[in-house]
Order: structure tokens, then C-alpha cells, then sequence
């Protein structure tokens, strides 16, 4: 039986990404209201999913793909979160997989900023299977254009930027100990995702924070998990061409962020049932080999780490799935399946109306933000102040 975390406890979630932070924090969202009953709240909105610009504020990370005036959300939104989770009295849960790429002087100062309070939750799981689904998320979320193979040897060149990234995010041990090395291991909290039980991370989090049974597992349905399963080989390289000719245009991120990402990307993951024989992504030969080898020294490293782990650390050294067939590389794909394209061309035609992928009429208002950048956001969260002083 897992330990319940202190009543008060500052639980942050910290990812990193693809390690079900996403499925994590739609349970949350869906169930706000009931945690509370519970004795633990969930900051933001009612439609508030997780805390993605107010982290990306705290690590000084801009949203969308990098341009020379890329910059992070205000600084405000980060401080607006921190006043609303110092005036709760019960446990609160703030979730976001940027956390992850958290620099040890920004570690320090959340540790600061939540003092004893502060609770660390880490979720992880083998390199080996991340790695594909970590390139997919860049071809959902921020319009990648490059291949699976080029992205491959970036991430495994230890001189490359992207590699960096990814051991920042991704090197499990290293991970752990820039926040337990502030923190303490006993404030340090890593779930083991199992392969076998996709309830499993939500079960351990329902006992952390002391929550009823299937609270936040029954949130876990069949809806949320299409919306953020894996894509196809043929979905993957659709829309990676539609990034690569999207953004050859004279195009922005808020255009990007309406038709794609909140348009034909959740259009096609929540409405289009792939064939099971339709291909998934492998890793070739020669880069699942040395994930594997990083696998195996992510376990390690986690099982002597002196951190809480729940969980079976073996799971982590899991191997990547091998390629049975040339169908499993994207750069083959000269044609995509017609339901494919009616979807996406639904999901932009629904998002160009102003409507919900499945045409409802959107009412959501953390979307606001998307229409903004950086610059837009601050200078109108400026204003709003200045409004509010003058009442």
C-alpha cells in the first residue's frame, strides 16, 4: 500500500513527457470538482487541462515552434499560479511535462517558492518505447518537419542540441537527482509506469493523495485515451508533411495552433479508429540498440537513486520493439487511407468555423491565450491588471 502524502503537500508533477503526464492531467481536469471533495485541488479554469503556460513561464520555454522572436509566456502567469496554490489549505496537484527540462537554479527556486510543502512526482518508463512517441508528439505539438531517422541521430550525437534536450528531459538518474539533490529524496516521488496496466498510474496517484478508488481511473475512458493514443505510421507522416508545407507558407504558431493542433490533429486522434494491421513506428536496428543500452542505465541509476519508487524498475530497462517491415518507415508512405484525409480536412474545416473538432460550438476559455504571442499575451495581461487596480 503507497504512503499518503502529508495533507498539504505541494505535488508537483513534473513529467517528463510521454510518460502519461496528458492522461494524467485530463483524469484531473474531468474530475476537479471531486478531488476537492476530497481534499485535493486542482488550480485552473473548469476547462483548464494542465499547466502548460504557466510552467513554460517558470522554465522560460516558448510554446510553439522556435522563431527568432520565440519567446516564453509572461512571468505573471506563473506567479497567478503560485498565489492561488498558497491560498489553498488542502494537497494540491499542479501538473506539466516542462518541468522536466527545469534548470537546477529554477529547481531551487520552486523548492523556495513551496518550501516543506513542495512534493516532487516524477512519472517514467523505458527510453527504448518513449523515443517514438516522443518524435510523434513533436509532429502533433509543434510542427516538426524533419524525419524519425535524422531526429534519431540528433538525439543520440551527444554534441547536438536536440541530444541535450532529450538527456535534460530523459536521462532518468540525472533527472532525479536535480531535484532530490534540492528537494531531498524523501520528497521525491517516481511511478514506474507498467506496459501491461494503463491503470496503474492512476491508481498509484488515487492512493499518493489519498484519493477513493477509480476516482481518477474512471476518468481514464475511452474518449480521453483516443485523444492521445498513438498515431500510424500513415497519420504520423501526414501530418508531417502538412507541417512542412503549412509552415513554407506564410503562416504563424496561433494559425498552426487553431487548425492543427486544436483542429485536424484531435479531429483524427479522437474520431478515426486506425485498422489494427495499419503500422506503428519502430525504431531501425542500429538506434534501438543504443536506446536500449540508455534504458538499461536509466534503471540502474532510478533503482539506486534512494527516492520512493512505485513501480518495478525493471520496466524501465524494457527493449524497443524491432522493425518487422520496410511499411514501419514513414518515408515510405506515398498515399494515406481516404478516411484519414476526410478526418483531418474535418478536424481544419471545424477549427477555421471556430468549432470543436467534433463541431460543437467552442466554448473554452483558456483558449484565449492561443490567440496571443509572448509579446500579445503579456501586453494584454498588463492591461488587465491596470483594469483591475482602477476598479
Amino acid at each position: 500500500m503507497t504512503q499518503v502524502l502529508p495533507p498539504r503537500s505541494r505535488v508537483f508533477h513534473i513529467g517528463p513527457q510521454k510518460t502519461g503526464t496528458t492522461a494524467l492531467q485530463m483524469a484531473a481536469a474531468a474530475r476537479r470538482s471531486q478531488l476537492l471533495d476530497h481534499g485535493v485541488y486542482y488550480p485552473g479554469a473548469s476547462t483548464t487541462v494542465g499547466h502548460r503556460y504557466e510552467v513554460a513561464a517558470l522554465v522560460g520555454k516558448a510554446v510553439g515552434w522556435k522563431t527568432p522572436d520565440s519567446m516564453p509566456p509572461p512571468r505573471q502567469l506563473w506567479d497567478q499560479l503560485v498565489d492561488e496554490v498558497r491560498a489553498r489549505p488542502e494537497r494540491v496537484l499542479i501538473s506539466h511535462e516542462y518541468a522536466a527540462g527545469a534548470t537546477t537554479q529554477t529547481v531551487i527556486e520552486v523548492a523556495q517558492t513551496f518550501g516543506a510543502d513542495l512534493q516532487v512526482l516524477i512519472t517514467l518508463r523505458s527510453l527504448s518505447a518513449l523515443l517514438p512517441s516522443v518524435w510523434q508528439e513533436t509532429n502533433k505539438g509543434a510542427g516538426n518537419r524533419s524525419t524519425f531517422d535524422r531526429w534519431l541521430r540528433q538525439v543520440l550525437d551527444e554534441g547536438s542540441d536536440v541530444h541535450q534536450i532529450i538527456r535534460r528531459r530523459h536521462d532518468q538518474g540525472t533527472l532525479i537527482r536535480r531535484w532530490s539533490d534540492v528537494v531531498g529524496p524523501d520528497r521525491v516521488t517516481v511511478i514506474v509506469l507498467n506496459p501491461d496496466d494503463h491503470s496503474f498510474l492512476f491508481h498509484s496517484v488515487e492512493q499518493l493523495l489519498g484519493l477513493p478508488p477509480e476516482l481518477l481511473n474512471g476518468a481514464n475512458d475511452a474518449a480521453a485515451h483516443a485523444a492521445n493514443r498513438t498515431l500510424t505510421v500513415p497519420e504520423v507522416e501526414l501530418f508531417r508533411r502538412f507541417n512542412k508545407a503549412f509552415r513554407a507558407a506564410d503562416t504563424s504558431w496561433s494559425d498552426y495552433d487553431r487548425l492543427g493542433l486544436h483542429g485536424s490533429i484531435p479531429r483524427v486522434l479522437g474520431h478515426r479508429t486506425p485498422p489494427s494491421d495499419e503500422p506503428r513506428l519502430t525504431m531501425p536496428d542500429w538506434a534501438a540498440d543504443r536506446a536500449d543500452q540508455w534504458s538499461e542505465q536509466n534503471a540502474a541509476a532510478v533503482a539506486g537513486s534512494g527516492v520512493r519508487v512505485i513501480g518495478d524498475v525493471a520496466w524501465l530497462a524494457l527493449p524497443a520493439k524491432r522493425p518487422r517491415g520496410p511499411e514501419e518507415d514513414h518515408r515510405r508512405v506515398t498515399e494515406v487511407p481516404i478516411d484519414l484525409a476526410v478526418e483531418a480536412m474535418l478536424g481544419i474545416s471545424a477549427a477555421a468555423m471556430g468549432r470543436e473538432p467534433d463541431f460543437r460550438v467552442a466554448n473554452d476559455p483558456s483558449r484565449q491565450f492561443n490567440r496571443f504571442t509572448a509579446r500579445e499575451l503579456g501586453a494584454e495581461l498588463y492591461r488587465r491588471g491596470i483594469k483591475r487596480l482602477r476598479r
